[in-house]
């Protein structure tokens, strides 16, 4: 009779199967190894024991290969989910609270799941059941990171742009940093200042700055500037040297501020333009403010000195209210009386520019190493492709070098000066043309020279990536009113910055003193960084995107598309049309960043009867309340004869009887432990009390 299959003895293991069954040996579902296994109650050989048989079995053979792989599998397994915590039914791995993890700007789910080593379907979970539903690619802003993070354990840093362009470059083998520190003083040499021409219009910015293209002392060799680049370089004879000065030529504040709003810092000095006729008109007032909230030096241009009713004098008046005081009042801002129309003044003006420069900043730049700078503005020419004005801020820019500017890169194929002339080379402070890009940048992209052509363009895709993903994620606000006392305790500002908008300039001027008037203690400042009548222009937006500021606006609304860009960029609209309305909530707002004070609230005293000692809770004062409440976990102090014995003590325990109590009040007995401490003695008072947050008047 032949055996059927369950009957089948197996193989032998190591050392042969000295038991006196066998088990049964099953096919690659739930293989055995090859030392066959033991029945129930089976032998108890070396062989291995079969997955059928009982604790029987002790036989000391291994497994099969199956078994073993399926064992390892399983333990480390096992491993994984004792150290990953299950959050929602899901698996992840946690922090200890205090790990930082570093994200771009617009980073996914898969993005933090690459960082903490974890399924990325596992933290789309987790965020479904903290209320929030994404994918896994989908672009996502700093508060919802900071959420999830918080729940698993981390700590989000999101990287500002600065910090991202700089590992970007890092990736690459370029660091700006490095290169500015290893850079001596014998390796800087002078460059020319840059000047921005600011000021309100009809004042004679641009009939000014034609003046200033006419006094060029070498422009007769060149045949004058002949195009607009939006930026020129001129000489000026300065104690017997020819001093370049470079002039960058953009429509006003509007460019200024929208390359500050993009991090680049270009103009050395700024030129207030006004009218000695007219005198201080609203937009030199922006323009000042602008200029102030860059930090930049300013030289002020009385111009049309020569009309009828000119009056330099008020203008000097005016500007002293705004923080510019001439240098015959005791102050240090250069005003020079000049006529664009005539042109007089035009050289006292740039010597004024010139010893402003060599007085307050540091004019000098490694001109011998690769090129670093800044593109004013770019447009598409339909013979030459893509153009852009650069400005050279170190190093040199040469014909044939490989280029990246934003999210544009190329090569140089030719370079053009403001004259039209080809050019080789630009050095520091020097504005060219440049051609070869393969698109076109934006107004403040800064531009650097790349190894190779490869290089530039990934640094290119991984730019425009970046700013995409960006884009996709919903910005987070950089300031409101509400969230002020958070900013604060996490030190990002101390200073409210306004921009306050209204229909009349009557309205605007009562509301910024009534601000300005409110007493609000120390270590907290209000600032109107801009005031102006009208609607809330693109160019508010763009000063508050700069200066983290909040606009206030009385009875205006936003001009088309201004609130779509306030909220893409994540700036604060306010509204009102009762003045105490918009002071009412200032004031709170500037009351909610202060740091709170505190002062000590008496709850209540209890006198110590007798003291019973515990093993377990220490020594338990046997107590009746004299007067008030006594609360557990408050505060105490203990007092003998008069003097404090004990103080920022803590009621861990208190009890009446046996049953513990949360408070108990005046003329009832208690048990209460002063946690560790233990000298108590019969005839103390223990004395409870709490901080209070002190309301401000």
């Amino acid at each position: 009779m032949m055996p059927n299959r369950t009957e089948r003895p197996a193989a032998p293991g190591r050392g042969g199967a000295a038991g006196a069954g066998a088990g049964p040996r099953r096919g690659p579902g739930g293989a055995p190894g090859a030392g066959g296994g033991a029945p129930a109650g089976g032998g108890f050989g070396k062989g291995g024991r079969g997955r059928g048989g009982t604790a029987g079995a002790f036989g000391k053979g291994g497994a099969g290969r199956g078994k073993q792989r399926k064992s390892k599998r399983a333990k480390r397994q096992e491993l994984e989910q004792m150290s990953a915590p299950s959050l929602g039914g899901v698996s992840v791995p946690r922090g200890d609270g205090n790990t930082v993890v570093r994200l771009r700007r617009g980073s996914s789910i898969t993005d933090f799941a690459e960082k903490i080593d974890a399924n990325a379907a596992a933290l789309v979970t987790v965020l479904f059941h903290l209320g929030e539903m994404a994918t896994a690619t989908q672009s996502l802003d700093e508060a919802t990171f900071e959420v999830l993070g918080g729940e698993l354990g981390y700590k989000i840093q999101v990287v500002s742009p600065e910090d991202e362009e700089r590992e970007l470059l890092d990736n690459f083998d370029i660091n700006l940093d490095a290169e500015l520190a290893a850079e001596g003083d014998e390796q800087l040499e002078a460059r020319p200042p840059v000047v921005t021409v600011m000021g309100h219009v009809d004042h004679g910015k641009t009939r000014l700055l034609d003046a200033i293209r006419k006094s060029n002392v070498v422009a007769g060799e060149h045949g004058g500037i002949t195009q607009h680049i939006g930026a020129y370089q001129i000489d000026h004879e300065h104690e017997g040297d020819n001093r370049p000065i470079t002039f960058i030529d953009t429509p006003g504040h509007e460019a200024f501020t929208a390359m500050r709003a993009r991090g680049a810092k270009v103009t050395d000095i700024a030129v207030l333009v006004v009218a000695a006729d007219d005198g201080v008109m609203p937009q030199t007032v922006e323009a000042l403010n602008h200029a102030q909230a860059a930090g930049v030096p300013i030289v002020v241009a009385v111009n049309k000195i020569d009309k009828e009713g000119a009056n330099p004098d008020k203008v000097k008046g005016q500007l002293t209210e705004y923080g510019l005081v001439p240098e015959e009042y005791g102050g240090d801002t250069m005003f020079v009386h000049v006529s664009a129309l005539r042109g007089e003044g035009i050289d006292e003006l740039l010597e004024a520019v010139l010893l402003t420069a060599d007085a307050a900043l540091d004019m000098r730049a490694n001109p011998n190493k690769d090129a670093r700078g800044i593109a004013i503005e770019a447009n598409l020419d339909k013979g030459r492709g893509a153009v852009a004005t650069v400005l050279v801020q170190s190093g040199t820019l040469v014909v044939g070098d490989t280029i990246v500017a934003g999210i544009a890169h190329g090569r140089v194929r030719a370079m053009f000066n403001e004259n039209g002339d080809n050019v080789t080379e630009a050095g520091p402070s020097r504005p060219v043309q440049v051609l070869g890009l393969s698109t076109v940048p934006r107004a403040g992209d800064t531009f650097l020279v790349t190894p190779d052509e490869r290089t530039g363009r990934q640094i290119a895709e991984k730019r425009e990536a970046a700013d995409r993903n960006a884009a996709l994620a919903k910005r987070r606000k950089r300031v409101s009113l509400e969230d002020f006392d958070q900013a604060v305790a996490e030190g990002k500002v101390d200073t409210l910055n306004l921009i306050l908008k209204g229909d009349v300039s009557g309205a605007v001027e009562a509301l910024e003193d009534s601000l300005l008037k409110i007493d609000v203690g120390e270590g907290v400042a209000l600032r109107v960084i801009h005031r102006g009548v009208g609607a809330i222009t693109q160019n508010d937006v763009n000063l508050a995107t700069v200066d983290n500021a909040i606009i206030i606006g009385f009875n205006v609304k936003p001009a088309e598309r201004v609130a779509d860009l306030a909220e893409r960029e994540g700036v604060d609209l306010r509204f009102y049309s009762v003045i105490y309305g918009a002071i009412d909530d200032i004031e709170l707002a500037l009351k909610g960043m202060l740091k709170p004070e505190y002062e000590e609230a008496q709850l209540g005293t209890a006198e110590i009867r007798e003291v019973f000692r515990s093993s377990k809770f220490g020594n338990i004062a046997g107590s009746i309340v004299r007067s008030g409440v006594i609360r557990r976990n408050s505060k105490a102090r203990l007092i003998r004869d008069g003097v404090v014995v004990g103080d920022n003590l803590s009621v861990d325990t208190l009890r009446r009887f046996k049953d513990d109590a949360t408070e108990v009040r005046t003329d009832f007995e208690c048990g209460i432990g002063l946690g560790s401490f233990n000298d108590i003695r019969e005839g103390d008072t223990i004395e409870t009390y709490e901080m209070r947050e002190k309301p401000r008047v």
